[in-house]
């Protein structure tokens, strides 16, 4: 039997918690996020109260592929997106090619919205992994082909010029997806005014730009416009939305990004952790996809104080092995206070918003 490690303020090791109807899920992933990088930025707060120390449970994912020990985003996307292990590079299918579907996918058959919002770009292989089905990532002819088919009620991101190159597309699939009955925004500050569903928002040729680019809280803001939107249905909704650029600034090996990236998360969850406590039946999820760049936290020199001690140094330009944390909050957040697999966050969203 799992052994329920509680955080929360006023659990009684003698009284179970008890099993709340849960009407929304939002599933918050920082890319490449693991334990080094959210030490990192309590360290930055100077230990001061993060998002993070809001968490009323908190467990642990295995990320490993269906052929590696170390997953790449597609594989480790499918497996929280629909519940399967599968290899590196396959998006919502099995290993022999079998697609599955996912648990925006089941939202939508029981008539719940469901949104998408991240900083890269929206065919990238953790969005692609919550409605496309191919097995390889970068076949994005093919991943607009299933994003515009399943035609979620909101999709924002970057990643406009995969969708007009005509090396790889065959017409403008912009142009394709408003026919479809898509409303097409170019900027964040058109998205904050549109209401329209559903929504294609592409607000750069690639990624967005990263939080050390820019002046504003794109991922808190969109994030939030996305899920007022999502609100306005009565029978619920699941959102997925990705902190992407965590895992860009551990690739390049650069703190200081990383820093910036961790605060615009936390101001994110914040945000959501505050939405989850005025609405009731909501369910906030939040973990990783993988580890990235192999971070770790030495000290800086046996003479030095508490705001110059610690050196963040990585071990890698690429992904590691290592296991990475979940933290949930709101309705039936116990649920994921345990070490599971990546698949059972999956299940356990699937039981507790669709129901077995």
């Amino acid at each position: 039997m799992a052994v329920v490690i509680p955080f929360a303020q006023g659990f009684s090791a003698d009284k179970a918690p008890k099993n709340e109807k849960v009407k929304n899920v939002i599933l918050i992933i920082g890319d490449g996020m693991g334990y080094a990088a959210t030490c990192s930025w309590m360290i930055d707060r100077g230990y001061a109260p993060t998002a993070f120390d809001r968490a009323q449970f908190v467990g642990f994912s295995k990320t490993y592929s269906a052929n590696s020990r170390v997953t790449d985003s597609a594989a480790s996307g499918t497996a929280m997106a629909c519940g399967v292990k599968t290899n590196n590079g396959m998006l919502g299918m099995t290993p022999d090619k079998t697609p599955v579907p996912s648990i925006a996918a089941y939202a939508k058959e029981k008539g719940l919205s469901t949104g998408i919002v991240v900083t890269s770009y929206i065919l990238d292989a953790t969005p692609g992994a919550f409605f496309a089905h191919v097995p390889q990532r970068g076949m994005r002819k093919e991943i607009i082909d299933d994003l515009i088919e399943f035609k979620p009620d909101v999709i924002v991101g970057g990643g406009k010029k995969y969708f007009i190159d005509p090396e790889s597309v065959p017409e403008n699939m912009i142009d394709k997806a408003v026919r479809e009955g898509f409303t097409f925004v170019e900027t964040p500050e058109d998205f904050y005014s549109t209401r329209k569903t559903p929504i294609l928002g592409l607000f750069a040729d690639g990624s967005y730009p990263m939080a050390i680019e820019r002046d504003t809280d794109f991922l808190r803001d969109a994030a939030m416009h996305t899920i007022d939107i999502l609100d306005d249905n009565k029978k619920g909704f699941f959102a997925m939305i990705e902190g992407s650029h965590i895992d860009h600034a551990e690739h390049a090996n650069n703190a200081q990004q990383l820093t910036f990236e961790m605060e615009e998360f936390d101001k994110l969850l914040t945000a959501v952790f505050d939405y989850a406590d005025t609405h009731k039946g909501t369910l906030v999820v939040v973990t990783a996809d993988h580890e990235t760049g192999g971070v770790t936290l030495v000290s800086a020199g046996k003479n030095s104080d508490s705001t110059t001690g610690i050196d963040v140094k990585f071990g890698t330009t690429g992904h590691s092995g290592i296991g990475v944390p979940i933290f949930s909050y709101g309705a039936s957040a116990w649920k994921f206070g345990q070490v599971m697999e990546n698949i059972e966050i999956f299940s356990r969203i699937k039981a507790l918003l669709i129901g077995k």
